[in-house]
């Protein structure tokens, strides 16, 4: 939970920032952007913070969880931050969906969606896939939910649950998906239904990234490069 600025000419450290209880941990490596020349990232208790990269003076910060989150901090699991115009979005696995002001960290709008990996803005939309295998479109304004589809129906009903999704991509028609079991998914953005499911492993795999025209995926001992 320390924000540190080190120099790129010389390796000193220029300023840091304590952002809280120094000796709790999360599940998940917290997440931190830059824009405008401000610092954004979460800490393990759920807090949003705001921070001035020129000397470190904290601008806003604001908590996203009760205060019992102390004794529950290890379960905590909160998606990446994404800046969209002048808003910060995320979610996090105790189905809360935020999107804040980038200037004052207040509260745009909140939503009822389980999701711990990163949304992806499109346009006026937010997307979205939950924990639990629903690929959700959202109004960006308004956090309005316009459609939920299901794109797990496709696994077997009795391994459903032990499958989560990692990451997303967005392309032109589709979104492509990959999850714990070593599946990636083609999922039409119009309908929302899943055409195609590509096996690449029987563990974990990355969310997938582009690399010119190729998609690149990360297991624990190879990256994959496809088509």
């Amino acid at each position: 939970n320390i924000l540190r600025c080190f120099s790129l000419t010389n390796g000193s450290q220029l300023w840091k920032f304590n952002s809280e209880n120094t000796f709790l941990k999360s599940s998940k490596r917290n997440s931190l952007i830059i824009n405008k020349n401000i610092v954004y990232f979460n800490n393990s208790i759920g807090d949003i913070i705001a921070i001035n990269s020129e000397n470190g003076s904290l601008l806003w910060q604001t908590p996203t969880q009760s205060s019992d989150i102390y004794e529950n901090s290890f379960s905590l699991i909160t998606s990446d931050l994404v800046a969209k115009d002048d808003d910060l979005i995320f979610s996090n696995n105790r189905n809360e969906f935020y999107s804040m002001s980038l200037m004052n960290g207040v509260m745009n709008w909140k939503q009822n969606i389980n999701s711990s990996i990163r949304p992806v803005p499109f346009g006026k939309l937010i997307f979205t896939i939950s924990n639990e295998g629903y690929f959700v479109v959202m109004d960006g304004k308004t956090g309005s939910i316009i459609r939920i589809t299901d794109i797990f129906n496709i696994f077997d009903k009795n391994k459903r649950n032990s499958i989560a999704p990692v990451g997303f991509i967005v392309s032109t028609n589709n979104i492509i998906l990959s999850t714990n079991h070593g599946r990636l998914l083609t999922i039409n953005i119009e309908s929302g239904k899943t055409e195609s499911v590509l096996k690449i492993d029987s563990e974990k795999i990355s969310r997938p990234f582009i690399f010119g025209k190729k998609i690149i995926l990360v297991k624990s001992n190879s990256i994959i490069r496809l088509n």
